[in-house]
C-alpha cells in the first residue's frame, strides 16, 4: 500500500513540477506545436472593449504560459487598439461579450506587439485550456482602418503556423442572440425597425429545441435598444409557442412608433394542406415594441377564392408606403407537391391592418422575396432564386400594388446563394442623390458564406458598390437606417451548433469609400 501510495505522490509531483515551469523549459522543439488557433467567424470589429478576434486552445501537455506575444503587424494604425486582454473561457467556438469572463492577462500595444504577462488561478483546470483574445478598440478609431492580430510566441518560443486575423473596423458591433440563451438550442430569421423615437427593435425566432423550421416549438420574441444598439433589452415574447403549435418567420414594417408585425403558424409550409392549413397572423405595437396585441388570425382574408396549399411571409422586414400602405411580401405554394414551386405576392392592407388584399403574382418558382418604395412610388421587388447554384438576383416592379408587374429581370452585378435577403431606401425624400440609394445584403457565394451589402445609386438599376460584412458563415440579414444617418445591419453569423444574431452599425460613407 505505502509503494502504491508513494508511486502516485511521485505522479502528482511530476505533474505539479511540469505545469510549474515555463512553457519553454518544456518543449524541446524549435517551435510551439499542439495548439489550436481560431480566428472569429467575423470580418468586423466595432469600436469599443472585448472585441474578440480569436481564440488559442492548449492542449494538455504544454501547460500554464507564462508570457504569450502578439504581432500586430499589418494593422493600418497601432492606436486604434487601446489595450488588448486575455480571458479564460469554458468554450472555444464563441465568446460571449455579454458575460464575465475570467481575465488572466491584458496588455497595451508596444510597437508592433502586445506581451501579455498571464496570472493563472490555482485551481485552473489544466485539462484544456481556452484563451480568447480580445481587443478594445478606441472610439476615435478610423472606420475601414484594419487590425491584424497574430499568436507570436509563448514563453519565448515561437508559435507554429499561427494564422492571421484581420478585422475591418466599424463603428460598432454587439450581440443580440446566441445559442443558449434563455435556455434555447437556437435563435434564427432577424428583423429590424427603427421608431420614431430612435428606439430599434429587433425580431427573431426563438427555435427552443433545433433550428429548423415549423412545425415546431418556436417563440417570436422582439428586444429593443434605446441606445443605438449598444445595448439591448430583455427579451419580450410577442407569440408564445407550444410542442404543439408554434410560430416563426415574422417581418415587420414601422409607421413612427407603430409596429405591424406578421408570421406563420401551425405545421409548416409543406406539411400545410387544405385541410389543415399553415395559418398566417398580424399583431400591432404602438409603443416601440414594449406591448403587443394579441396575433389575430388573417389566413382567410390572405387566402380569399385561391387554392394555395400553404404559404409564409418572408421575414425580417416589410414596408409602410408614402400613402400608409402597410405591405409584405409572401411565397405561396402552387401544387401539392412537397418542394414544388412558390409564386411570390403581395399582401397588403390600406386600413391600417384591420383588413388585408393580395396582388397578382409577380413570378412562378420565387421565394423569400423583399420589397421596397422607390423615389417615384413604385414598388420594388427583389425576389430569392430557389436554383442551387450561384445566381443573379431576380426582381420585379410594379406602379399598382401588383395589380401588373414589369418582366423579371435579374441584377447580374448582384450574385449570390439562394438565401433570404434583405433591401431597403436609404433616405425617405422623394428628390436628390439621397433618395435613389437602395442597400441590398446577400451571401454572395455559392453557400451561407460572405454576407455582403450592396449599393445603388440608381434606384438598383446597378450594384457597383459592395462591402463584405462577415467573411464567414452567415445567412439571414434585416437592415434599417439608424438615427444617425448609418446603416444598421441585424444578421445570421458563425453557425456552429446554430447562429449567432449580431447587430452591426456601418457608414454610408465606408460603403461607398475605395477602402
Amino acid at each position: 500500500m505505502n509503494c502504491l501510495l508513494s508511486a502516485r505522490n511521485a505522479f502528482l509531483l511530476s505533474l505539479l513540477m511540469a505545469f510549474s515551469l515555463p512553457v519553454a523549459a518544456r518543449q524541446k522543439t524549435k517551435e510551439i506545436t499542439g495548439l489550436h488557433i481560431q480566428p472569429t467567424n467575423a470580418s468586423l470589429i466595432g469600436r469599443g472593449p472585448d472585441q474578440a478576434v480569436a481564440s488559442i486552445t492548449f492542449s494538455p501537455q504544454i501547460g500554464l504560459p507564462q508570457t504569450i506575444t502578439v504581432k500586430l503587424e499589418g494593422s493600418t494604425d497601432i492606436r486604434d487598439i487601446e489595450r488588448a486582454t486575455l480571458y479564460l473561457s469554458d468554450r472555444a467556438d464563441r465568446f460571449d461579450p455579454r458575460s464575465l469572463h475570467t481575465a488572466i492577462a491584458m496588455a497595451k500595444p508596444s510597437g508592433n506587439r502586445l506581451t501579455f504577462s498571464t496570472k493563472f488561478a490555482r485551481k485552473t483546470n489544466t485539462h484544456k485550456i481556452t484563451l480568447w483574445l480580445c481587443l478594445d478598440i478606441a472610439g476615435t478609431a478610423r472606420e475601414g482602418n484594419t487590425v491584424k492580430t497574430s499568436f507570436l510566441s509563448i514563453d519565448a518560443m515561437p508559435v507554429a503556423d499561427a494564422p492571421t486575423t484581420e478585422h475591418t473596423i466599424v463603428p460598432m458591433r454587439t450581440l443580440v442572440w446566441m445559442p443558449g440563451d434563455d435556455g434555447s438550442v437556437s435563435y434564427r430569421i432577424p428583423g429590424i425597425v427603427t421608431c420614431a423615437d430612435g428606439t430599434l427593435v429587433a425580431c427573431a425566432d426563438k427555435r427552443k429545441n433545433h433550428s429548423g423550421d415549423l412545425p415546431a416549438d418556436i417563440d417570436v420574441l422582439v428586444k429593443r435598444s434605446s441606445d443605438g444598439g449598444k445595448t439591448w433589452s430583455e427579451p419580450i415574447t410577442v407569440a408564445k409557442g407550444t410542442p404543439d403549435y408554434g410560430y416563426g418567420d415574422a417581418a415587420m414594417a414601422i409607421s413612427g412608433n407603430t409596429i405591424t408585425m406578421v408570421m406563420v403558424g401551425g405545421n409548416g409550409l409543406w406539411h400545410s394542406n387544405p385541410r389543415k392549413m399553415q395559418e398566417m397572423f398580424v399583431c400591432r405595437s404602438p409603443d416601440g415594441g414594449k406591448t403587443w396585441t394579441e396575433p389575430r388570425n388573417i389566413t382567410a382574408q390572405v387566402y380569399r377564392g385561391k387554392n394555395w396549399p400553404g404559404g409564409f411571409f418572408a421575414s425580417g422586414r416589410g414596408l409602410v408606403t408614402s400613402d400608409g400602405t402597410i405591405v409584405f411580401v409572401a411565397a405561396m405554394r402552387t401544387s401539392a407537391e412537397w418542394g414544388g414551386p412558390l409564386e411570390n405576392i403581395l399582401v397588403y392592407s390600406r386600413d391600417e391592418g384591420k383588413t388585408w388584399l393580395t396582388s397578382n403574382a409577380l413570378r412562378n418558382n420565387g421565394d423569400e422575396s423583399k420589397v421596397v418604395e422607390l423615389a417615384d412610388g413604385r414598388l420594388l421587388v427583389s425576389s430569392r432564386n430557389r436554383d442551387a447554384n450561384p445566381n443573379p438576383r431576380s426582381y420585379a416592379l410594379t406602379a399598382d400594388l401588383g395589380k401588373t408587374w414589369t418582366p423579371l429581370a435579374r441584377w447580374e452585378d448582384m450574385t449570390g446563394t439562394n438565401c433570404n435577403g434583405a433591401i431597403i431606401r436609404y433616405s425617405a425624400k422623394n428628390s436628390g442623390a439621397e433618395s435613389r440609394i437602395l442597400l441590398h445584403t446577400l451571401p454572395a457565394d455559392k453557400d451561407r458564406v460572405n454576407l455582403t451589402l450592396f449599393v445603388s445609386k440608381d434606384s438598383g438599376k446597378t450594384w457597383p458598390y459592395r462591402k463584405t460584412i462577415c467573411k464567414g458563415e452567415s445567412a439571414y440579414s434585416s437592415l434599417t437606417i439608424l438615427p444617425n444617418g448609418n446603416i444598421g445591419i441585424l444578421s445570421e453569423e458563425d453557425d456552429q451548433i446554430a447562429y449567432d444574431i449580431w447587430f452591426t452599425e456601418v457608414s454610408l460613407d465606408w460603403l461607398l469609400s475605395e477602402k
